[in-house]
């Protein structure tokens, strides 16, 4: 039986919390950006650690032991208590009484209106003595984030919903697919462009916010990206083609060093949501931030 706390303990308690928060094995792979041997031996060890079975995994799909909801519920408890205690001690030391601390997905100060902007400049103007900390990640670390209550809220393009959060509709977002000024494609024409372009090198995204790209779309994957700015990069080489937002990518479009290719066929839109935890009531301070964002959502 446990008998004290280690930072380990703390972090399993984190990931067996994610788990039972999406659902099981599989759909917590995703969010923690785990693979499954790495998981089960995790749960396994806190199993062991705990003296109890947490959990059930098998053919019958994953259950939760009457033991291991009570220990989900405990750990919650302290990680609640972990915020409010870290919050004492900064008020203590003089830091201010409130924090924030938000996620956005990169690229978005060149969305029309900057709407993340507008968003901490009203924030600002109604809790100017609110300490923020504001961190860019890709979509699926935003959400375990949320989750294991590091980020009180995310904004980001979120195709995939996890049970554990709660999604609010912000604003869409057009995503074309581009080649560089060097890339045979930027002056290709004719009757098989449409094959030349699905035969050409793609760079993919490595999280899923591509996931509502058009359907007929079957592109070669031939290398990976985890931001705008990397993709940006590749596409500049003149070797890859890939999706860009528009706004993101007009800039360079504008100097003719980028080309969308059939915006007509292969243009897509992204629906971008904050995303705050479930079953939890957000704080004052939190709602502030929530009712700050400008809405546009179709």
């Amino acid at each position: 039986m446990l008998g004290n706390l280690s930072d380990v303990d703390l972090k399993s308690l984190r990931i067996f919390c994610t788990i039972v928060e999406a659902g099981g094995f599989t759909s917590a792979q995703t969010v923690l950006n785990m693979g499954l041997p790495r998981l089960s031996i995790t749960v396994r060890d806190l199993e062991v650690r705990l003296g109890t079975t947490l959990c059930h995994r098998g053919r019958q799909g994953f259950q939760v032991t009457e033991e291991g909801l009570a220990v989900y519920e405990a750990a919650r408890v302290l990680f609640s208590d972990v915020s409010r205690f870290l919050d004492a001690i900064g008020a203590l030391s003089g830091q201010p009484k409130t924090r924030l601390d938000i996620g956005f997905v990169d690229g978005l100060l060149s969305f029309p209106g900057t709407p993340t902007v507008t968003a901490l400049q009203r924030f600002r103007e109604r809790s100017a003595s609110t300490h923020l900390t504001v961190h860019v990640m890709p979509p699926g670390d935003l959400e375990k984030a949320v989750l294991d209550e590091k980020l009180n809220l995310a904004v980001g393009a979120f195709h995939h919903h996890l049970s554990g959060l709660v999604y609010t509709p912000l604003f869409s977002e057009e995503q074309g697919l581009y080649c560089g000024r060097d890339h045979p494609l930027s002056t290709a024409t004719g009757v098989n462009l449409m094959e030349t372009i699905e035969a050409a090198p793609y760079v993919e995204r490595g999280y899923l916010a591509e996931s509502h790209k058009p359907h007929h779309v079957n592109l070669n994957r031939a290398a990976t990206a985890f931001s705008m700015e990397a993709t940006l990069t590749m596409l500049l080489t003149g070797t890859y083609i890939g999706y860009l937002p528009t706004h993101f990518a007009r800039r360079w479009e504008d100097e003719g060093r980028l080309f969308a290719l059939v915006p007509s066929a292969f243009t897509y839109r992204s629906l971008f949501s904050i995303v705050t935890r479930q079953g939890k009531a957000l704080d004052a301070t939190t709602q502030m931030m929530l009712d700050s964002f400008p809405r546009s959502a179709e």
